[in-house]
């Protein structure tokens, strides 16, 4: 007897893969009129759910310095976020939703519940809360 469960795997992510690129894809496409894109929308989130610094950020999506400042800058630019230099460290800027960002973010929320729903049409509940628990597990430490 054959052990694919390697082969499984890589379909595994590839489908993963497939999934996420379709997702951003319409959610990006949802959001042009916004001016932003889902990058921006996950530092939104990220930025209410507590994570106050660029650094922060880069570590949470494991992603480059530059690319972050650029996401920043444009979010910034659009009126959505304000840098504030930390009391506590001069080479640090706490990162703030403004009133602004907080209802471009309550409205990019409603694309992206949109955007999943038409995604996921084919999945009970049930599923996505196994498939939410099977990826959490799989990127536990």
């Amino acid at each position: 007897m054959s052990d694919d469960s390697g082969q499984v795997s890589i379909e595994v992510g590839l489908l993963l893969h497939q999934v996420y690129s379709l997702a951003t894809q319409r959610l990006n496409d949802a959001l042009r009129p916004m001016k932003l894109t889902s990058r921006h929308v996950t530092v939104m989130f990220l930025i209410r759910d507590g994570v106050q610094t660029q650094r922060d950020l880069v570590a949470r999506l494991n992603t480059d310095k530059t690319g972050m400042v650029r996401v920043v800058d444009d979010l910034e630019r659009l009126g959505y976020v304000t840098r504030t230099p930390s009391t506590l460290d001069r080479r640090v800027t706490i990162l703030a939703l403004t009133n602004d960002g907080e209802d471009a973010l309550r409205t990019a929320q409603r694309h992206t519940k949109r955007v999943s729903a038409e995604l996921f049409h084919a999945v009970s509940s049930d599923e996505l809360g196994t498939l939410k628990s099977i990826l959490q597990r799989t990127i536990a430490p």
